[in-house]
């Protein structure tokens, strides 16, 4: 009898542990899980560079921002670096495309007035005619090359309605920018009430070559202008030391001012150089002290090579016992400037089994300032799924 019992007892235990196996077995793979591992990465020593004996500086890039400054804890007036300014507010209000000569301007008696009252104080201007008429682009140039103080509050007044309208949407401007400590006082830098500190003019001047007119304007040695004929750039070290730009200035209290930029080549790799010299006592002190800083700039970029193709950065552990190198997939390099940390992000992703070798398994990321190169993350090797007695004996 008891044998019996047995018998009926275990066909049912026979389908309930087949069933249990077909579950098991069923039951989806667990995902592997990655676990990181951040190499050493190598650091830099700063560069001193050969910051004038007076004033204050500042160097930045292209990409990079402000890389490195001195004495640059008070805003101070910019001087003619001030039509900068206007230029980009007006080419918000009054867009150009590149190419175009935009719209015409008439010049009126309130315009000649303009004139007469910076020549009267000896300030920089261009001639004008009641009348007259020259192109957004033209009286843009005008501006930025021979530095035409009554063409600045020209533009101002046609872009604006009044100076007064300019000064207001332009102090909102630099503050979307992130000019923190850049005041508004006037369209031209005239009067010393537009002020600055260097780092914001190296932001400045970063701004002013993303657009596209602007930049090709200050990078010009002279222009052809109707009604001035030629007029030439105040900026004479354009051209030399790869300088493409980008404004001088220069009054009694700000005394000399130069806001540059220069193409470098360092390591193979373009490099736009941007800085600003302040507070000097004369134009040429300030474009004479830009030289120096310039090429000893060089020195202050370093290619790094931050991961190399095939280095681990980790690896996965599958519950079944697997254990997967994850690499980098090609050589990861850097142009950092030297002073600044430099950071690997290792970002691996969870897998589900099975995977190739080689297969994608996440991003490796190398960050310096502003600078980032990234790479893939690969699988070493194969990722096996688990075999059927596994799957079906985990718990």
């Amino acid at each position: 009898m008891l044998n019996n019992f047995f018998k009926r007892l275990l066909l049912p235990l026979l389908i309930i542990l087949l069933a249990f196996g077909v579950y098991q077995y069923l039951r989806p793979v667990p995902s592997v899980t990655p676990v990181s591992q951040i190499a050493t990465v190598p650091q830099t020593k700063a560069i001193n560079l050969p910051w004038p004996g007076s004033g204050q500086e500042a160097i930045g890039a292209h990409g990079y921002g402000v890389l490195a400054s001195h004495n640059t804890d008070t805003p101070v007036p910019i001087a003619s670096i001030a039509k900068i300014i206007t230029a980009l507010a007006v080419l918000k209000q009054k867009p150009l495309t590149p190419g175009s000569q935009g719209p015409t301007i008439t010049l009126n008696g309130t315009d000649v007035d303009l004139f007469n009252y910076y020549y009267s104080k000896n300030g920089s201007v261009a001639q004008v005619t009641n009348g007259e008429q020259i192109s957004e682009f033209q009286a843009l140039e005008t501006m930025l090359l021979p530095s035409a103080n009554n063409m600045a509050d020209s533009l101002a007044r046609w872009a604006f309605v009044s100076v007064n309208a300019y000064i207001t949407y332009a102090n909102q401007m630099v503050k979307t920018m992130g000019l923190n400590h850049t005041t508004v006082g006037d369209a031209n830098g005239f009067t010393d009430t537009t002020t600055s500190t260097a780092d914001d003019l190296v932001k400045l001047g970063i701004a002013a070559l993303d657009n596209p007119t602007i930049a090709q304007m200050v990078n010009q040695s002279s222009a052809q202008v109707t009604g001035s004929g030629t007029i030439k750039n105040t900026n004479w070290l354009l051209g030399t030391d790869g300088v493409v730009g980008i404004k001088t200035g220069n009054t009694d209290k700000a005394g000399g001012c130069y806001l540059f930029a220069a193409q470098r080549n360092v390591s193979g790799r373009k490099i736009t150089l941007v800085g600003a010299v302040l507070a000097v006592p004369q134009i040429n002190d300030a474009i004479s002290a830009a030289k120096p800083l310039i090429e000893a700039s060089d020195s202050g970029f370093q290619l790094i090579k931050v991961a190399y193709s095939g280095q681990t950065f980790g690896y996965y552990e599958s519950k079944w016992g697997t254990i997967v190198p994850i690499r980098a997939a090609k050589d990861l390099s850097l142009l950092v400037w030297k002073g600044q940390d430099i950071k690997l992000l290792n970002k691996p992703t969870t897998l589900r089994a099975p995977q190739k070798s080689g297969a994608n398994a996440g991003t490796l990321t190398a960050q310096s300032g502003q600078q980032t190169a990234s790479s893939s993350l690969v699988l070493g090797q194969d990722l096996s799924k688990p075999s059927w007695h596994w799957k079906i004996f985990r718990k």
